[in-house]
């Protein structure tokens, strides 16, 4: 069985949650978050920051004890939103501008609804996380050059001049975007040093999205363009890559098992994702041992061995690369971070 929820239901629902103590709310000089539990929204955490003026940073987890047809009518307010979906999946229809869409973990958009009709399908027990750039117009006229502001998309650039028409790009989350995304989401710091940290992470997700958007309007000048049954095979190969990250498929085994030719599976994951096939797996496999030297005892090698690099070496450098620190360093450098943070919380 389905729920309906009007975006009214949910403000009253919250509420509700805050008075009965279920939800607390806690805020600094510029951020406010909820953690806790909403009825049919089930567990939730979420946080806004606001940066420079026009400028905020959303961050919001869900895991939804109903099936939820969630809907939702925008005023005529001029903000956009660049939404990076972390986990989960939703359809989401917005009037007059898109058909239902299969927003799915790995894909972004950028949007503006003025004025419109936004309904969204949330599964019920199935975690939904995402981060969200905000901005209004007005940001870039405080902040850029008229060059800078030509290289924006076109609906950005009518609303810098005052006509705001609803808009919906798709995109998907590069593997340099998620490094951002990961850095927002572990910010190192405090007060001021904090605001600033994650507005420069905030402009570089802007600046990676859209590069993205400018390079597949290119693909397309140029006639190489990509249907949506494309993309989503694209997702796919990304997909079989990652749950094979020890032992990837060939290129021509991949294109094989996606149903694509491999010339198209390479100009695709270009277009996509801004790297090669094999580029974006080794991406992912340094992420992925980023990960596990910070939250594992596992040694260098035992990493590199569980993301498919045995060459020691060629992890150590590859890895160094990317991070400025070699795989042994790195985790050094987080042990002794994480437990000056453990003696701090056991003094207070």
């Amino acid at each position: 069985m389905r729920m309906n929820l009007t975006g009214q239901n949910c403000n009253d629902l919250w509420e509700e949650s805050q008075q009965a103590g279920s939800l607390v709310s806690y805020n600094d000089s510029s951020t406010i978050g909820w953690q806790g539990y909403v009825p049919h929204l089930g567990k939730v955490q979420e946080w806004i920051v606001s940066l420079k003026e026009g400028l905020k940073l959303r961050f919001y987890e869900y895991v939804p004890q109903s099936n939820l047809q969630l809907s939702e009518h925008y005023g005529e307010g001029n903000w956009s939103t660049l939404s990076f979906f972390i986990v989960g999946d939703v359809s989401t229809t917005i009037k007059g501008v898109i058909d239902r869409v299969d927003e799915r973990s790995g894909r972004t958009y950028l949007s503006s609804s003025p004025d419109t009709l936004e309904i969204e399908d949330w599964p019920a027990g199935e975690q939904l996380t995402r981060l969200q750039v905000a901005f209004a117009p007005s940001y870039f006229l405080n902040n850029f050059t008229q060059e800078q502001i030509a290289s924006l998309p076109l609906e950005v650039r009518q609303a810098i001049e005052g006509k705001i028409e609803p808009y919906y790009y798709p995109g998907s989350i590069t593997p340099a975007m998620r490094t951002a995304i990961h850095q927002i989401l572990h910010c190192p710091y405090h007060g001021a040093m904090k605001q600033l940290y994650l507005e420069g992470k905030a402009l570089e997700l802007m600046t990676l999205q859209f590069g993205q958007f400018e390079r597949s309007l290119s693909h397309r000048r140029e006639g190489v363009s990509l249907k949506t049954d494309d993309i989503d095979r694209i997702h796919q190969a990304k997909d079989i890559l990652i749950q094979n990250i020890a032992n990837p498929p060939s290129l021509l085994e991949l294109a094989r098992q996606v149903a694509v030719n491999d010339c198209k599976l390479k100009q695709g994951f270009r277009q996509v994702f801004g790297t090669t096939v094999f580029g974006y797996l080794l991406d992912y496999r340094l992420e992925q041992a980023r990960h596990l030297l910070e939250s594992s005892n596992l040694s260098v090698a035992e990493v590199a061995r569980q993301i498919g690099l045995s060459d020691r070496s060629y992890f150590a450098a590859t890895f160094r690369k990317k991070f400025g620190l070699n795989p042994s360093e790195y985790a050094r450098q987080h042990r002794v971070t994480l437990a000056a943070f453990s003696n701090i919380k056991c003094c207070s």
